[in-house]
């Protein structure tokens, strides 16, 4: 089960975006999930989380592309006053002794206008 959902700004000035990806027992690689453009507000925080179910549990580290450094670990990552400078691709990586996958989402720098996008596959 692969579930993408995106929430749009909340009431305390922020984008919340939920990576949602199932990690198999009995697999160890999947395809990734990929999260459509999210527009944020320039300014305003944002909230990018990934989960699994997987078994043992996860790791999670995340990446922003064409950095080698991880962005930061776990899996919740918060980006405070959100920056042209912080567009780009973000990418979760779960990792367990039994595989790893990955879930991405695209942020860029938007105006007052907010989304909604609720897909699953």
């Amino acid at each position: 089960m692969l579930t993408q959902q995106l929430a749009t700004p909340g009431t305390r000035g922020t984008n919340q975006v939920l990576l949602v990806k199932t990690l198999s027992s009995s697999s160890s690689a999947s395809s990734p999930l990929t999260l459509d453009t999210t527009h944020v507000v320039e300014g305003r925080s944002v909230t990018l989380s990934c989960s699994s179910d997987a078994n043992p549990a996860a790791s999670y580290t995340w990446y922003k592309e064409d950095e080698e450094e991880p962005a930061a670990s776990g899996p919740i990552f918060i980006i405070n006053d959100f920056r042209d400078e912080r567009s780009g691709r973000y990418r979760c990586d779960a990792q367990n002794n039994r595989g790893r996958s990955n879930s991405t989402c695209q942020l860029t720098v938007a105006g007052e206008s907010s989304i909604t996008l609720l897909a699953s596959d």
